[in-house]
């Protein structure tokens, strides 16, 4: 059952759930099991490209996770590809105004809402078995997030939430620590009082703000400020960290 990332906002309860790199179906099952509700489908920072896509999607369909793929960047074929596959919604990086914010919104719709680009035989639409309500469901359904991560993004975040059609804004700590030359160390203050000042200002705005995440006691303290959803890290960095518990526990207990 495909599981859309709007259900999930709409039980005002904060969720977790992660990027995913390794290209494995079964890292995205066993995250369903392990109760994380969505998945992000990385194909901005990782080696495959769209034909391991639909794979993932499927397998995290099959757990009841709500599938997203983050699109490498503003790019019309990058987000038509993944939408065609049945991604429930993409996050778009590096925006960093609200006019980059609209093209994300205008790509992920049918006209007259947009210009995506249409094709009946999609996976999306069942291979033609939706028929013409496809496109109307299409417009209304498929979730559209802008990931801000720049200084610049920030300064114009006012204006780039209130963007119309936007679903949910993401806040990317690593990217934003590296614009300020703090080189990922998403611990400095500067990051820290960027961020819960974006979190506030979605609050205010009504639009729904997640993040990514690395430290547990510090995603309490976003949920805390308001933050809706978390991707707690990325699949190959949750195996390493396993693996460091697994030496530690061995050799060093």
């Amino acid at each position: 059952m495909k599981v859309s990332f709007q259900s999930l906002l709409n039980l005002k309860k904060p969720f977790l759930g992660s990027f995913v790199q390794s290209a494995a179906p079964e890292f995205v099952e066993a995250s369903a099991y392990a109760g994380f509700r969505f998945a992000a489908i990385d194909l901005e920072h990782t080696y495959y490209g769209v034909e391991k896509t639909a794979e993932l999607i499927r397998a995290g369909e099959a757990a009841d996770l709500a599938m997203l793929v983050r699109v490498p960047a503003l790019d019309a074929t990058w987000i038509k590809k993944s939408l065609d596959f049945g991604a429930s919604g993409i996050i778009v990086p590096n925006i960093d105004t609200p006019e980059q914010a609209t093209e994300a919104v205008r790509l992920c719709r049918f006209t007259p809402a947009g210009i995506r680009g249409a094709c009946p035989g999609v996976r999306a639409n069942h291979y033609g078995a939706g028929g013409s309500e496809y496109y109307d469901n299409a417009n209304r359904d498929v979730d559209v997030m802008a990931l801000v991560e720049s200084r610049k993004g920030v300064e114009n975040f006012d204006a780039i939430v209130r963007t119309p059609g936007l679903t949910a804004v993401f806040l990317g700590p690593v990217d934003l620590s590296v614009d300020m030359g703090l080189k990922g160390n998403i611990a400095d203050p500067q990051v820290q009082e960027a961020l819960f000042e974006m979190i506030s200002k979605a609050n205010a705005a009504g639009v729904p703000v997640g993040a990514l995440g690395l430290d547990a006691a510090f995603v309490r303290r976003l949920f805390a400020a308001g933050l809706d959803f978390l991707a707690y890290g990325i699949d190959t960095i949750l195996m390493y960290q396993k693996c460091c518990e697994i030496m530690k526990s061995v050799f060093e207990a």
